[in-house]
């Protein structure tokens, strides 16, 4: 007996520092799906007042190394939301990874990482901004998309507060700016980012009838499912770097139970 439990630490051990011990789904329209959330990936300006939104890329690149060495499964979020949709799981282990607001560095720094490690990505970005200092441009967008590494997704034409707008405004920044986008970028936009975060239940009903799959929010968590496709939890892995970005990447998946 004392051999067989020292077996079974040792498969435990094993497993957990692999990075597969993933428990990751409850039924078919219900799974823990880490989406980690990123904005910048630069030194922070000294002039910011939000530090928080700055990753750099040294530290981006770990991030990636340990998704990488660990066989992590890394989706587009509308492939999350599909399978949500359809009851259809994803492989164990799968995540996903999101940038808000289409800053040029993401261009500049993450696209290269991403394609270094063969690794998906989306990006949402505000269309009013395109071409603009600091920004990606339409042809870097349509760059990207054609690289199927990059998912497009919309997070509006201006980046309102969303529960301040009119809501024939808010039909304007949420619906009509996917087949904007759609046209810019020359793919589908199958899911949308809420500025700050910020929605109202008409946001919701609107989201879901402008044909996206899902929308992501800023609402911490991993427990993702059918009934939530329009709040779908995110994570911000922050400047967490090698073995305990590895560890903490790891927990997420047994995070709520």
């Amino acid at each position: 007996m004392a051999y067989l439990s020292r077996y079974l630490k040792i498969i435990i051990f094993l497993t957990a520092v692999s990075g597969l011990f993933c428990v990751f789904s409850r039924s078919a329209k219900a799974a823990d799906i880490p989406v980690l959330m990123y904005h910048y990936i630069a030194a922070p300006q000294a002039t910011t007042t939000l530090p928080g939104l700055y990753l750099g890329p040294d530290i981006f690149e770990s991030q990636l190394q340990e998704i990488k060495k660990h066989e992590y499964n890394v989706v587009f979020i509308s492939e999350v939301a599909g399978s949500l949709r359809q009851a259809q799981p994803l492989p164990k282990c799968s995540l996903a990874l999101t940038f808000d607001d289409g800053y040029e560095d993401f261009y500049t720094k993450a696209f290269p990482l991403l394609k270094k490690y063969g690794l998906k990505s989306a990006l949402y970005v505000i269309i009013n901004r395109l071409d603009t200092p600091g920004y990606v441009t339409r042809s870097q967008i349509k760059e990207m998309a054609e690289s199927g590494l990059v998912e497009i997704g919309s997070h509006t034409f201006n980046h309102p507060d969303l529960r301040t707008k009119k809501y024939k405004d808010a039909v304007f920044e949420i619906r009509d700016s996917r087949s904007e986008l759609e046209k810019i970028s020359g793919y589908p936009v199958r899911t949308f980012a809420y500025p700050y975060g910020h929605f109202n239940t008409d946001d919701l009903s609107i989201a879901a009838a402008s044909g996206y799959w899902g929308a992501v929010s800023v609402k911490s968590g991993v427990s993702q499912s059918a009934d939530n496709l329009w709040q779908i939890k995110r994570l911000r892995p922050g400047q967490l770097s090698g073995q305990a970005f590895s560890n903490w990447l790891r927990e997420s998946f047994r995070s709520e139970y």
